[in-house]
């Protein structure tokens, strides 16, 4: 069995997220598998110490990268190399450009991908969350031809790099002189402090926080645990936090050993983003609040009374 992983990394610098691809092609075949990366960007340091067979690196040198000169070198790549499967995993690159490949090349695709349920010498079969994470689809897919697969981020653990660097092959970056686009200049937020997909612990706000003041608590709690701040779409459609901290359907998928809500009420799109938590905790006026129902102990409390409670026992204890 052959297997290609396609990353891409921001300029220089490495996400260590994308070892979970390795994971998830080991849960395919443990045994005859022979793995091909293919990495845009990042640093080759790192990339040349990925657990796989053949390595190959397309240097990304500028932010204004257009998607269309990556699909146009991963095309020519496919055209010269055939692959059982073909990996991505959840970005904004690979948002883009799995489907298109699939679409071009006539191959199956599977987004999401959380999952391999079954594997026979016909097909295979994946699992992948539906309908906003409250239920849970079994897709199989006959192994007649390439199959495209996106893993969903944080649902396998990373695998280790390998102790030594080993030989990389460098590609150029096709330029597709027929694109339909030009990017002329990127505006890129630089995110600050830890960041929700990396966080071993999750401190949310929702509504019922009630405004930006109730939202220095959270991270003031955040602060303390060494956690990460995240926030519900109504909180942040008020504007009392960016963007960047939203946890959902929309927002950040997050899976930390735990995650602390306050004043959220677990709306579907919400619950969508965070079912991958080891531990839920949940403090809330409603007692019959959804996120009760997903949650490990349930606290029917004001949420900003709570907080404040809970800092000074913190701080007593530090």
């Amino acid at each position: 069995m052959k297997a290609l992983s396609i990353i891409f990394n921001e300029q220089e610098n490495f996400d260590d997220s994308c070892l979970e691809i390795f994971t998830f092609i080991k849960s395919l075949d443990k045994k005859n598998i022979e793995i091909t990366n293919l990495s845009f960007g990042g640093d080759k340091k790192y990339i040349s110490k990925l657990p796989v067979n053949k390595n190959f690196y397309v240097e990304l040198s500028e932010d204004n990268t257009n998607q269309i000169d990556i699909l146009k070198t991963i095309e020519n790549f496919l055209d010269d190399n055939i692959y059982d499967f073909i990996i991505f995993q959840k970005d904004d690159f690979s948002n883009y450009i799995a489907p298109i490949i699939s679409y071009k090349k006539n191959y199956a695709y599977i987004p999401d991908v959380k999952q391999t349920y079954s594997n026979s010498l016909e097909n295979i079969k994946f699992i992948r969350p539906v309908h906003g994470e409250s239920a849970e689809g079994i897709y199989s897919v006959k192994k007649n031809n390439p199959i495209i697969l996106k893993i969903r981020k944080n649902s396998f653990e990373k695998e280790f790099l390998i102790p030594i660097e080993k030989d990389i092959t460098e590609l150029l970056l096709d330029i597709d002189k027929n694109k339909s686009f030009t990017i002329i200049e990127t505006f890129k937020t630089k995110p600050e402090g830890l960041q929700l997909d990396e966080a071993e612990i999750v401190v949310s706000g929702g509504r019922g926080i009630g405004g930006k003041e109730g939202f220095e608590n959270i991270k003031n709690l955040a602060a303390l645990l060494n956690a990460a701040v995240g926030a519900s779409r109504a909180a942040v459609e008020a504007e009392w936090i960016e963007p960047g901290n939203l946890v959902g359907l929309t927002g950040k998928w997050i899976s930390p050993n735990l995650y602390l809500t306050f004043g959220i009420s677990g709306a579907s799109q919400h619950l969508a983003g965070c079912s991958n938590s080891k531990n839920i905790v949940s403090i809330n006026t409603d007692p019959d609040a959804s996120i009760f129902k997903y949650s490990k102990f349930g606290i029917v409390e004001d949420c900003n009374k709570f907080i404040i409670d809970l800092i000074e026992e913190i701080k007593k204890t530090s």
